[in-house]
């Protein structure tokens, strides 16, 4: 029988990364656990809350994980280290991230943009805009994860 997701399921999986807080952008390993993203990543959902422990407060590593994706609006990570600002409807991506598990808006390279290569970086849609030093979480409605163009 196939497992049929709906828009309110969630799924969980092992973080190997320890996460501070929600909000991070994982991406799935080829051992099926997710980490937060690297720079330029795949992006595969958006970690729904932190792994720490509830009675210590440490966060810790391997350890289960709900991860949120589209069609959801999530708030996302979201560093600037570069002066950049965001306003709504713009694309944000881990292309070029300032941390792993973070955002930054999204900037097309020519040739990616026709051959469809970046599209599996796009976190989703900002919905609401940045100024130029601010860090945090960004309200986003997700897009993630996209499949990318063979």
């Amino acid at each position: 029988m196939a497992q049929i997701k709906g828009a309110e399921e969630m799924e969980s999986r092992e973080c190997t990364d320890a996460l501070s807080d929600e909000g991070f952008v994982l991406e799935l390993a080829n051992t099926g656990k997710v980490n937060k993203a690297a720079a330029n990543a795949g992006v595969y959902g958006i970690a729904y809350a932190s792994t720490k422990d509830p009675v210590t407060g440490t966060a810790l590593a391997n350890k289960q994980v709900t991860i949120v994706k589209a069609p959801k609006i999530a708030y996302v990570q979201y560093q600037n280290a570069g002066g950049e600002t965001i306003a709504i409807n713009d694309l944000v991506s881990t292309k070029g991230a300032n941390a792993a598990g973070t955002v930054k808006k999204h900037a097309w390279t020519t040739w990616a943009a026709a051959t469809g290569t970046e599209r599996k970086m796009i976190v989703g849609i900002a919905l609401e805009a940045k100024g130029a030093s601010t860090s945090g979480k960004l309200k986003c409605q997700l897009l993630c994860p996209s499949f990318p163009m063979q």
